[in-house]
């Protein structure tokens, strides 16, 4: 099979991780090889192959490959072969375009003719400041401001990001295409009562409940969730916690036990992405008040399964979730507690705002991404439509 190009995808995080990163550069690579199959060679490169069902999935599509390190030194050293020899192999590979998924690309590239194309995810060094040292803040501000000097164009998850890219590293806004990510092909596959039933009695999930998906960490403001939840008056509403737990679980877990909520909340550890759409499904309302996000994987989970959303404001919260869905702030305990309570109230305004976010979620289907994503690798002249 002839193809006109070959695209190569610095795929470490697509092989390594099952949740954001992962999530995000595995649905990239395979919208991009299903979308244009004739005219596009894609080449996986990883500096040490690990097993991943997901991964070996893409690996089996007629027009992607997996590669790694050739040689026993830079099998032994993939960190040089990362940065150093990367680019060299992708022209032996006739790779034309490189893409960076995870805000990093090899050295070189310009070198031996490869175009490049980096895609950046979010500013927590700057929005999160509180989290980082100032050395830190200062190494991830050089780095990040590096890498796009060194990319041909830039693809950002959000409007947000994008602005901040502008603002904050003075990067030329005609360089950068906002590309949202996409909605993971479970979520969009109809679900039986059977399905549902079974899920529902797998986890015992409350009869009526809130949800919440995400690490445990700081940022993700959980403890403001559980705070608004104490105050609210229907008490038959429970809450689902889904998500890795992290260093700040446990004074999740503390609050939850001073208000006294210990028999209204829940946590789910190691849920498999097969039980995900069926949890969302079950769930009265979804809430992320995150302090910060380049762009909320969760809430688009969450409206493609019709959930009426509430999030907060300030971030990419409201390209996420559309104007179906509703906006508090971050730090206000009492609009949550408000927004929930009226949600909670009323069966009509949730079927309306569920809607609403099904309509919207087309915005993230895969043949949307792949298509916009063409139309940025045209603009520095790799056209996969020829």
């Amino acid at each position: 099979m002839k193809h006109g190009y070959t695209i190569g995808f610095d795929a470490h995080y697509a092989n390594t991780n099952n949740t954001d990163l992962g999530n995000y550069s595995r649905s990239i690579i395979d919208a991009l090889a299903a979308a244009s199959p004739r005219h596009c060679y894609v080449r996986m490169y990883v500096r040490k192959r690990h097993p991943n069902a997901a991964y070996d999935a893409l690996d089996h599509r007629a027009n992607i490959e997996s590669m790694e390190p050739d040689g026993a030194f830079w099998r032994k050293f993939t960190w040089l072969w990362r940065n150093f020899r990367l680019a060299k192999d992708a022209e032996r590979g006739d790779v034309a375009l490189f893409h960076g998924l995870a805000g990093e690309l090899p050295l070189g590239l310009a070198r031996h003719n490869i175009r490049s194309v980096v895609t950046l995810h979010d500013f927590e060094f700057i929005h999160l400041a509180s989290f980082y040292n100032p050395l830190q803040r200062a190494l991830f501000r050089l780095h990040k401001a590096y890498m796009l000097h060194l990319a041909d164009r830039i693809v950002a998850v959000s409007d947000c990001v994008k602005r901040d890219a502008v603002k904050y590293l003075h990067i030329d806004p005609e360089k950068i295409d906002v590309i949202y990510r996409s909605c993971d092909k479970v979520f969009h596959t109809p679900l039986s009562n059977e399905q549902l039933a079974v899920v529902r009695e797998r986890y015992a999930l409350p009869e009526r409940y809130m949800l919440t998906v995400g690490t445990q960490s700081e940022r993700k403001n959980i403890s403001l969730i559980v705070e608004a939840m104490a105050e609210v008056q229907d008490k038959e509403l429970q809450l689902v916690i889904v998500g890795r737990c992290t260093g700040n679980t446990e004074q999740i877990r503390h609050r939850i036990k001073s208000l006294g909520l210990e028999d209204r909340v829940m946590f789910l550890y190691g849920v498999p992405s097969d039980d995900l759409p069926a949890i969302y499904a079950g769930a009265e309302m979804f809430l992320n008040v995150s302090i910060y996000e380049g762009f909320a994987q969760s809430i688009i989970e969450a409206i493609t399964m019709g959930v009426p959303v509430i999030a907060s404001s300030g971030s990419s919260h409201e390209e996420a979730g559309g104007e179906g869905s509703i906006y508090v702030s971050p730090n206000d305990r009492v609009e949550l507690k408000e927004a929930i309570e009226r949600l909670a109230a009323s069966s009509e305004l949730r079927a309306e705002m569920a809607q609403k976010g099904r309509d919207y979620s087309s915005h993230f289907r895969s043949e949307v991404i792949a298509y916009n994503l063409i139309n940025c690798y045209r603009r520095i002249g790799i056209d996969l439509n020829e």
